[in-house]
């Protein structure tokens, strides 16, 4: 193995081999043992270009950038190479773009890490993305829809309003833009008051990992697939999958005070999971998504919309938990197909969950429901509210599947109040839902159970 160091500076300056270095040394261990035979670890020092160390590396090298301040437009187009900050911790190396049409990082080149920075625009706005605001699909996702290029001109969060050029080929000014390559890792960085955080075009099997984003966020736009999103922190903006993006992974991200996630129209098999989405306008909206979503495990509190479905069909929403919001899922235009199951609603203020314009053939059981008005269904019949009563523990606790939990904050739910004479968890009667559909298998509270116990139930769920 060959094993060069290079001080991108001050060739003067001494090379200290410290903790950092034996780091460094096991990294590039690591890096012989996956088969490469020789890497260059090459320094940034304050003053001088990580463009400059980027361009003297090859596969398998590793940039390290020291503490300070650069301010630089980075062409990464050379693959298979690490690019991190001395310590892989942000706040030391604080990473700005030169042209602010431009993104700091553009990455043209696979197998790329980038960890450990601090990576911020000079203050524009993140753009706004909401699934459910468009008017069909070819404007879902498409760059050159008329809300996008209104999009193009931002205001600053701190001064006057500054425009940006971007001709919607290529990246726009992201803090990290992905361009058409695959295998990159960004992870450990903080995105702040860039246009976009992360921005991933045509982009595949890349995995962002524990960034922290303000005032800027996550964008997958058209045809990205098989990435993975975990564990990111993201405050005033949105995480956006733009259409036809497939497979792709969205777990244990924390969303606070913005838009939430938003899936765009046609395409499918991807997974949202173990997400806590809170004060946001939406917590999981999605669009015109006709092959199987998947929203589970996700924790929603104090959305206007929990979970807000327009024309999906086959998707399957359950083990979720929406409380404090307005509606806590809504389903319109006609969905189709999709199963809910195991959900706890809670305290929203209008519904537990609606549905509008036929909406139908919506498979509804074993929720939690703990709402003052828990259903609307308008022009929206032929649901299913019920599975086949089989042994098995309810959401409530029952001895058997089959229906709903309907209950209300002040005791006197449906679920809450009817009689189960032979203590098998299942209403005697059915619950009436609208016009022809009934819950048929109400779910009844448990005979030890005290109403006490349901509402701290409903809160830990």
């Amino acid at each position: 193995m060959v094993l060069r160091f290079v001080l991108i500076g001050d060739c003067s300056s001494r090379r200290r081999f410290s903790t950092a270095l034996i780091v460094i040394l096991i990294v590039v261990l690591s890096l012989l043992s996956a088969g490469i035979g020789s890497a260059e670890v090459i320094y940034v020092e304050p003053g001088n270009s990580i463009q400059a160390a980027v361009n003297n590396s090859t596969a398998g090298d590793l940039v390290i950038v020291k503490a300070g301040e650069y301010q630089e437009n980075i062409v990464v187009n050379v693959s298979g190479i690490k690019i991190s900050s001395e310590f892989e911790n942000p706040e030391n190396v604080l990473v700005r773009a030169r042209d602010i049409n431009s993104s700091v990082f553009r990455v043209k080149a696979g197998n790329v890490t980038l960890s450990g920075f601090n990576i911020t625009g000079l203050g524009e706005v993140s753009s706004v993305f909401n699934a459910s605001s468009s008017t069909n699909s070819s404007d879902v996702g498409n760059n050159s829809s008329d809300s996008e290029n209104a999009d193009l001109e931002q205001v600053s969060s701190s001064g006057p309003s500054m425009s940006t050029q971007w001709d919607e080929f290529g990246c726009p000014a992201a803090g990290v833009c992905l361009e058409q390559v695959n295998n990159c890792t960004i992870e450990n960085n903080t995105f702040f008051d860039n246009r976009y955080g992360i921005y991933l075009q045509a982009s595949r099997n890349s995995t962002l990992l524990k960034n922290t984003f303000f005032r800027n966020g996550i964008w997958l736009d058209e045809g990205c697939g098989e990435n993975l999103m975990i564990n990111n922190t993201i405050e005033e903006s949105n995480l956006v999958l733009g259409a036809h993006c497939w497979d792709n992974i969205m777990f244990q991200n924390r969303l606070s005070n913005g838009e939430g996630i938003s899936i765009a129209c046609c395409g499918g098999n991807n997974l949202v999971s173990r997400n806590e989405i809170i004060n946001c306008s939406t917590g999981i909206d999605i669009y015109d998504v006709q092959a199987r979503t998947i929203l589970r495990d996700n924790r929603i509190s104090n959305c206007e919309n929990g979970i807000y479905l327009t024309f999906v069909f086959d998707s399957r929403v359950y083990n979720n938990t929406i409380s404090n919001g307005s509606t806590g899922i809504f389903l319109r235009e006609n969905c189709q197909n999709n199963e809910l199951s195991n959900n706890t609603i809670i305290e929203s203020n209008e519904s537990g969950i609606c549905l509008q314009d036929y909406s139908a053939d919506n498979r509804i059981y074993n929720n939690y429901f703990n709402n003052n008005l828990n259903v609307i269904a308008e022009n929206s019949e032929g649901n299913i509210w019920n599975t086949t009563q089989s042994p098995g523990t309810s959401i409530i606790g029952g001895p058997n599947l089959g229906g709903n939990f309907w209950a209300n904050l002040k005791g006197t739910g449906f679920s809450q109040v009817s009689n189960d004479s032979n203590s098998d968890g299942i209403c005697d009667s059915p619950f009436k839902i609208n016009g022809s559909d009934f819950d048929y298998l109400p779910l009844a509270k448990p005979p030890s159970s005290t109403e006490l116990d349901l509402t701290v139930n409903s809160r830990n769920a």
